[in-house]
């Protein structure tokens, strides 16, 4: 009897030393260590923090023409000016001063020397599917703010 509890005692101590060999391993040798200078460093994440745009039509059309913002933050400008301002249906041929003032965002995105052809190409898009009565005003304002980007890039 004392001979079979003698043999289960080395067993349970034998898996033990196994278990915690394992437990430490895993915790030691596969997880990196942090040091505290690795905390000082910012994460992608951080790195590329979005600007947030006020969705004021004003404060977007000057966002819109400012040259120190990159493609990526005019697409998100795009993006919310889409959501947020609606050019409605077209009710006369002459166009409201409100329609294009919306519209005057178009020329200045375009005139925009950072905005790529996407991001142009995106918003006359997304602008002729949800306003599709005004698409040869769209490629008009377009068109205005490219000639005002060409005119920029020749000075």
């Amino acid at each position: 009897m004392n001979y079979i509890f003698m043999v289960i005692f080395c067993v349970a101590l034998a898996l033990f030393l196994f278990l915690s060999l394992i437990a430490y391993l895993i915790t030691s040798g596969s997880s990196k260590k942090i040091s505290k200078k690795d905390k000082n460093i910012p994460t992608a994440k951080q790195k590329k923090a979005k600007k947030v745009f006020d969705t004021n039509l004003d404060n977007m059309i000057a966002a819109a023409a400012d040259p120190n913002l990159s493609d990526s933050d005019l697409q998100e400008l795009v993006k919310i000016y889409v959501a947020t301002h609606k050019l409605g249906s077209k009710t006369s041929k002459e166009l409201d001063e409100a329609t294009k003032k919306k519209l005057e965002f178009v020329a200045s995105l375009a005139s925009n020397i950072n905005a790529s052809p996407q991001t142009v190409s995106f918003l006359n898009k997304e602008l002729k599917k949800i306003s599709a009565s005004y698409k040869k005003e769209i490629d008009a304002y377009e068109q205005m703010g490219l000639a005002k980007r060409k005119i920029k890039e020749e000075q």
